[in-house]
């Protein structure tokens, strides 16, 4: 499949009416989204791209009123969604239309589970498969400005265009090395996940640098990272467009009681000591008032003993061997966090599988094999 394939804009309604009927008919359809998200919260759609295999249909949601047929698509079950790299998409698709795309064929995803490496952007999985060069002129440029230029129109068919062939090839492989099921399950694991959304007191956990604060540190980070969300959501401003992680980190170690003390924070800019300084004390005051015994635990738990740590990449390494055999990008099987709560379970006298590895195909694969790999390594280990 080469050159550039048939393709229609939809502005109007009737147009989306005829399209969604027969992808409808279709076993499955490629999908990509355009949106721009430079300066507010909320990703602000401005292009949806569909494509049967053979005809690319850009969706214009700046002309269009209603998005339901799209939306009646997206959640037919009969319809397999191809998307690459999806996250971002499902994000901004939930948003607009209030549904996520079901079922869902992600082929980043479906290419490190048959040997095509972790995280392969989508033009390197084309050229790849398909051996063919897209550009990424446009990736950058303005998708809410109307008319959309010839340029941007060709670059958004492609996304969708090459995508069907590069799917078929990945079923195929999956197929033939018996992963089907693997990858089905992933898929449902996407759309679980998508599905969970961070808690306003939840998002201190997410604030770079976290990770390096005590129990009563993180108290006054959950205070100002809950009330920092509902803000930004609130003016639909990115959260560091508010406050940022550095200001954030430099208010709870300063702490201060009076709008006075806020200007002798270097990291503070004067901007946000301005516009927040009333609502950031107060949720400083609040976080003072948080008894001990309901402080959050610490982000990273007690460190880990050299021997722990040892452990840990001993079973990095053993992994990444095993995923090699299987042709599969290690990173697919488990995190560094996930080894960490293995060895201290192992610390504590009774390894366990984190639960990755406790269910489904990882399991299957190497989940009882790893803990008949820690016994082995401990009887060995100094």
């Amino acid at each position: 499949m080469t050159g550039h394939p048939p393709t229609h804009l939809i502005t109007g309604n009737a147009e989306l009416v005829a399209a969604a009927a027969h992808w409808r008919r279709c076993a499955a359809v490629t999908l990509d989204t355009e949106f721009m998200r430079t300066d507010t919260f909320y990703p602000r759609l401005a292009l949806v791209q569909v494509s049967d295999g053979d005809t690319a249909w850009l969706i214009d949601p700046v002309a269009l009123g209603d998005l339901s047929p799209l939306g009646e698509l997206l959640s037919d079950p009969n319809v397999i969604k191809v998307l690459h790299s999806c996250s971002e998409d499902l994000e901004v698709l939930h948003l607009a239309l209030g549904c996520r795309p079901v079922p869902l064929y992600d082929t980043q995803v479906a290419a490190a589970m048959v040997g095509h490496g972790f995280s392969l952007g989508y033009s390197a999985l084309v050229k790849r498969l398909l051996d063919v060069e897209i550009g990424k002129q446009e990736t950058r440029s303005d998708w809410l400005q109307r008319p959309l230029s010839a340029a941007q129109l060709a670059y958004a068919a492609a996304d969708v265009h090459y995508l069907f062939p590069a799917y078929r090839q990945l079923v195929e492989a999956g197929a033939r090395l018996g992963r089907a099921d693997w990858i089905a399950a992933e898929m449902t694991a996407i759309l679980a996940q998508a599905a969970q959304e961070t808690p306003p007191e939840q998002q201190y956990r997410r604030v770079k640098g976290a990770g390096r604060l005590g129990p009563r540190d993180l108290a006054a980070l959950r205070e100002l990272a809950a009330w920092r969300e509902g803000e930004a959501r609130r003016r639909d401003r990115p959260r560091g467009h508010v406050v940022n992680d550095v200001e954030l980190l430099a208010l709870v170690q300063a702490r201060p009681v009076e709008r006075a003390a806020l200007a002798r924070i270097g990291d503070l800019r004067p901007r946000t000591a301005r516009d927040y300084g009333t609502e950031l004390l107060a949720a400083l005051a609040r976080a003072a008032a948080v008894p001990a015994a309901e402080f959050p635990e610490p982000l990273e738990g007690e460190p880990l003993s050299r021997t722990a740590r040892e452990l840990v990449r001993a079973c990095r390494d053993w992994l990444a061997e095993r995923a090699g055999e299987f042709g599969i990008a290690p990173e697919m099987l488990v995190r560094r966090v996930d080894l960490e709560q293995l060895a201290r379970s192992w610390s504590g006298g009774a390894p366990q599988l984190p639960a990755v590895l406790a269910t489904g195909w990882r399991r299957d694969m190497v989940g009882a094999q790893l803990l008949d790999f820690v016994r082995a390594w401990s009887s060995t280990s100094p």
